[in-house]
C-alpha cells in the first residue's frame, strides 16, 4: 500500500487546494520571526490596493507578492491559496465598517444609522467587495466581521426584541443599504458608459412620446405632475439616483420599525 502524499500542490493546483479538515486562516497563527517580514494586515492592504485600482480580476497571488516586495512562493508562508488571500482582504475592508462604540450607546436608532453610513461609505470605496466577499473555501468570518456583527448587536439591544427580532432588524437595514449602493453603483456605470447627449435626448424624446401615447397611465400621471412642479422630464429620471434618496428611504424604514416596537411595547402592557 502506498503512503499518501502530504506535499503541497504547486503553482495552480495549490491554489485551487482545499484542506481536508476544519483550518481555516483566523484559527492559526499569524506567521512571525526573519520568514514574516509582513503582517497579514499588510498583505490584505496590497491586495485591496490593487482591486481599487484595478479591479478584483486582477488581484493574484504572484500580484500581491510582487506589490510586497515578495517572491510568489514566498507569500505562500502566510496565505495557502488565493481563496484565504480574499479572506483576508474581505476582513480588512469589514474594517471599514466600524464605527466609534460611543456611536452604538445612543439608542438603537442612532447605531443603526451610524452602522449604515458606515456600510454605505465603505461598498462606495470598494465597489468590488460584493464579489470579493462572495463565501470562500472557508467561509469562515474573521475578526473585523465578527466585531461587524458584535457592534450591530450592540446596537439593537435595547429594543426589547428577542434575538430572532434583533438579527432580523439588523438584517433589514443591511439589505437596504446593500441595495441602495448596489443600485447607485450600477447606475453610476450606465451614466459613465452613456453615449452622447444627442443619443440621451432622443431617449428621452422616445420615452415621452410612447408615455403620451396613453399606454402608460401612471407613468404619464407622474410626468405632468412632475412638469407642474417646474421640473424638467430628465429630472424624474434621475429621481432614482438623487443623493437624498438614501438618506429619506433610511429615515423611513426606521421609522417603520420604530411604530412596530411601539406596538409591541403596547401589546406587553395590555396584558
Amino acid at each position: 500500500m502506498s503512503r499518501p502524499d502530504h506535499r503541497q500542490p504547486r503553482g495552480r493546483d495549490r491554489e485551487r487546494h482545499e484542506p481536508d479538515v476544519f483550518d481555516p486562516i483566523w484559527a492559526r497563527a499569524e506567521p512571525i520571526g526573519r520568514r514574516a517580514p509582513h503582517s497579514r494586515a499588510e498583505i490584505a492592504k496590497a491586495g485591496i490596493a490593487v482591486a481599487d485600482a484595478e479591479g478584483v480580476d486582477a488581484v493574484s497571488m504572484r500580484r500581491v507578492a510582487r506589490e510586497l516586495g515578495l517572491g510568489t512562493m514566498s507569500l505562500y508562508h502566510y496565505v495557502r491559496s488565493k481563496d484565504e488571500l480574499l479572506d483576508l482582504m474581505s476582513d480588512g475592508i469589514m474594517g471599514g465598517q466600524l464605527v466609534d462604540d460611543a456611536e452604538l450607546q445612543q439608542g438603537w436608532r442612532a447605531g443603526l444609522t451610524a452602522i449604515a453610513h458606515a456600510t454605505r461609505r465603505n461598498i462606495e470605496r470598494h465597489p468590488w467587495m460584493g464579489d470579493a466577499m462572495r463565501p470562500q473555501h472557508s467561509n469562515v468570518p474573521g475578526p473585523n466581521a465578527m466585531r461587524h456583527v458584535d457592534q450591530s448587536l450592540a446596537a439593537v439591544a435595547d429594543t426589547g426584541l428577542d434575538v430572532q427580532g434583533q438579527m432580523d432588524l439588523i438584517a433589514a437595514v443591511d439589505d437596504y443599504v446593500i441595495g441602495y449602493a448596489i443600485r447607485a453603483q450600477r447606475f453610476a456605470e450606465e451614466e459613465a458608459d452613456a453615449p452622447g447627449e444627442k443619443w440621451v435626448a432622443e431617449l428621452f424624446e422616445h420615452m415621452r412620446g410612447r408615455i403620451e401615447g396613453g399606454g402608460y397611465p401612471h407613468l404619464q400621471r407622474a410626468l405632468e405632475a412632475n412638469r407642474a412642479e417646474g421640473r424638467g422630464d430628465e429630472e424624474l429620471a434621475r429621481m432614482a439616483t438623487d443623493e437624498r434618496r438614501f438618506e429619506r428611504g433610511l429615515e423611513r424604514l426606521l421609522d417603520g420599525i420604530e411604530v412596530e416596537l411601539s406596538r409591541r411595547v403596547k401589546r406587553r402592557r395590555g396584558r
